[in-house]
């Protein structure tokens, strides 16, 4: 069965943009809690430095095209090794970590480039797989808008279609098969969901397959993540195995897997529409921040 993308973060690595900071973009410290930096893991971000941390350790202040590896309440970890953050440099090796690269800076350091609000209000993301083979476009289904990234790779064209039967976003390769990354459905919150799931197929009808809150998922602010877990024997046959090898979901194609990252998801202010977010193993061409909801 099909659970994971392939992986896109490697391409990024390759990219160097020659677009940097233009009059319609701002720098927002990376510590201010306006900034979703957890939307960015993995992907490219353009940075600025204080003058007081580039004196002496930095060739520029500014950066294109660094990819967020991690973060925490008072640093972030970025890999830029070939653009001026060389791990290896005496100023930045105390920062380094072996073996990855990244360099793991403070981040009262370090200013985040952001794009103004558009004439339409929406503001692109700050955030790019490939920050000079990818762009971003604002799609819209039924009732429900958001940005998603069209790239050019060497294996093609990857962009992001809706099918207005099913109510899906997916990503697809040169307009080949759709892979569903995002599923839209009208339901009064997520465990109200489960039993219609489990009678579509798309998860496994056992009373020990549960809807379960789970905290610490990348959902925007004001919106809860939840997965379809297992519970009792059920879950001690599934923690067994996933010892040993990796298994298959334990609650079928919409539940909980260890090889890829999927939940639902509900915002407060429309609890009546449910939404399923598969982000695979190295996240998707969607920015879930940026999701709107309307009637």
């Amino acid at each position: 069965m099909k659970r994971a993308l392939p992986p896109l973060a490697a391409a990024g690595l390759l990219a160097l943009s020659s677009d940097f900071a233009s009059a319609e973009d701002h720098y927002v410290p990376a510590n201010s809690a306006t900034l979703n930096l957890r939307a960015a893991l993995g992907k490219q971000i353009d940075v600025r430095f204080s003058e007081g941390f580039a004196k002496d350790r930095l060739p520029a202040r500014e950066i294109a095209g660094v990819i967020v590896y991690e973060t925490t309440s008072d640093s972030i970890c970025l890999y830029g090794e070939g653009k001026g953050l060389e791990p290896g440099s005496p100023g930045l090796a105390p920062l380094s970590r072996a073996p990855g690269g990244e360099v793991c800076i403070p981040a009262a350091e370090v200013s985040v480039r952001v794009p103004r609000a558009g004439a339409d209000g929406r503001t692109v993301p700050f955030y790019s797989t490939d920050k000079q083979n990818c762009s971003w476009q604002w799609k819209e289904g039924r009732g429900i808008g958001l940005w998603t990234e069209q790239c050019s790779f060497d294996s093609g064209v990857w962009d992001v279609v809706y099918d207005p039967g099913k109510d899906v976003f997916s990503l697809r390769v040169n307009a080949g098969e759709p892979y569903a990354v995002l599923r839209q459905f009208r339901a009064e919150g997520a465990p109200a969901l489960l039993a219609d799931l489990k009678a579509q197929g798309l998860v496994l009808d056992d009373p020990e397959c549960v809807m379960a809150e789970v905290p610490g998922l990348p959902v925007p602010p004001g919106w809860t993540a939840y997965q379809v877990v297992p519970t009792g024997k059920r879950k001690e046959a599934f923690d067994a195995v996933v010892q040993i090898e990796v298994p298959e979901p334990p609650c079928g194609e919409l539940g909980y897997t260890v090889d890829a990252l999927s939940f639902f998801m509900v915002d407060g202010s429309h609890p009546g529409r449910v939404l399923f977010a598969n982000l695979g193993q190295d996240g998707t061409m969607i920015d879930l921040a940026s999701i709107t909801l309307t009637d």
